[in-house]
């Protein structure tokens, strides 16, 4: 299983300095954190759940897009065929530094990938493609004298691979990890769920949604499955008080289930599979549509061996501190803000005591540009008691 130890991202059009993200865990690990994180080799431990929050517009759904394009590059995946947001401008070049660990062995991946204007046969107008323009892969291996603070050093190290080696037999979107990719049982696993973050749609995988799950979201429903109507594929939706509906059309379902039960079935569907994999599950705004308990429920599903004997990782974004409260290490949170460009910084370099209630140091003004500030919300309250003529 492929696990990402850290990426660095220089040259992103948002960010005034890299963005760097660092998934090992830093602060020393006791006895009763071993839940929450997993054992790589040595004193190397990686977190089972990261969460980025910050004020709105400071770069938490960015900085989640960085995290997913980096996959999609390790994945080898064709970089023009995936839905990427706006992470780079036209000639802007970006250099992605990425450490991962797979196989008892540490990998560094150094990409500089181009986003050009491209005119071709079949649009003449100019459209915008990735390229990438160099390519560098280190492999070494773990050995017992390996610790933290060497875990990135490369100095002195020849590449094992480099891009123009294989350039004619690839696709310029395309990343040298498809060589390496084949040794590793197809690379890092991972599902990307931002796309659904405003986009609420009813999604299965078999012929029934389990009954565990349906219990767990809304007890009055007896059954969900996909069925055959005169030939036409539809939704079979039953209730325990006997209403029977049959849906032909996925967005009816929001006449009968609620938006917090349409999102929980892919959820917690997709859930077993990124455990059963030890693979990556990216969610932005994880609140959203659900309850604090059914939140906190996704979340120790992560947090606990016995549910995630694979160590698998759930990366998510939020705008409730109180969620933080559920993880039990600061270096798995990371504090998005916005002053002059996009940053992004780890709770456990701002905050050294691990014993303080995370969201109450969120939401007091002790580390600063988390908190709205007062004078803002008193000046819109002023404007409404205004406008109502008080």
């Amino acid at each position: 299983m492929v696990k990402i130890l850290k990426i660095r991202a220089e040259g992103l059009p948002l960010y005034k300095q890299p963005l760097v993200l660092t998934f090992t865990a830093m602060q020393r690990v006791h006895e009763s954190h071993m839940n929450a994180v997993s054992n790589l080799f040595g004193n190397v431990y990686v977190n089972h759940a990261e969460a980025f929050i910050g004020l709105n517009a400071t770069g938490k759904t960015m900085t989640l897009n960085v995290i997913s394009f980096v996959f999609s590059l390790l994945s080898a995946k064709p970089l023009n065929s995936i839905e990427t947001p706006m992470l780079m401008y036209s000639d802007k070049n970006v250099t992605f530094d990425v450490d991962f660990f797979a196989d008892g062995k540490l990998y560094h991946l150094k990409s500089e990938i181009a986003k050009k204007k491209q005119a071709n046969r079949i649009d003449p107008n100019e459209s915008e493609s990735y390229l990438i323009l160099n390519e560098k892969l280190w492999i070494r291996q773990v050995n017992t004298r390996m610790n933290k603070s060497h875990l990135f050093d490369y100095a002195g190290l020849e590449p094992t691979m480099e891009r123009s080696t294989f350039e004619k037999y690839l696709p310029a979107d395309v990343s040298i990890m498809v060589t390496l990719n084949k040794e590793m049982d197809g690379g890092i696993k991972f599902i990307d769920l931002t796309v659904f973050t405003n986009n609420n749609t009813f999604y299965t995988f078999g012929d029934f949604v389990p009954s565990e799950i349906i219990s767990m979201l809304d007890p009055s429903i007896a059954s969900i499955s996909r069925e055959g109507f005169n030939d036409k594929p539809c939704i079979k939706l039953k209730f325990k008080n006997g209403s029977e509906y049959t849906i032909f059309e996925r967005y009816e379902l929001n006449k009968y289930l609620s938006s917090g039960t349409i999102k929980g079935i892919y959820i917690f569907e997709i859930l077993a599979n990124v455990l059963e994999l030890g693979g990556y599950m990216i969610v932005d705004e994880l609140e959203n549509h659900f309850n604090h308990e059914l939140v906190a429920t996704l979340l120790r599903i992560f947090l606990n061996k016995r549910t995630n004997p694979k160590g698998a990782v759930i990366i998510f974004s939020t705008h409730y501190p109180e969620l933080l409260d559920e993880l039990q290490r600061n270096d798995s949170v990371f504090i998005t803000r916005k002053n002059d460009g996009l940053a992004t910084e780890n709770l456990n370099d701002l905050l050294k005591r691990n014993d303080l209630k995370k969201s109450e140091i969120y939401e007091s003004s002790f580390l600063g540009g988390t908190a709205p500030k007062y004078s803002a919300i008193d000046a819109y309250r002023k404007s409404i008691i205004a406008r109502l003529g008080g």
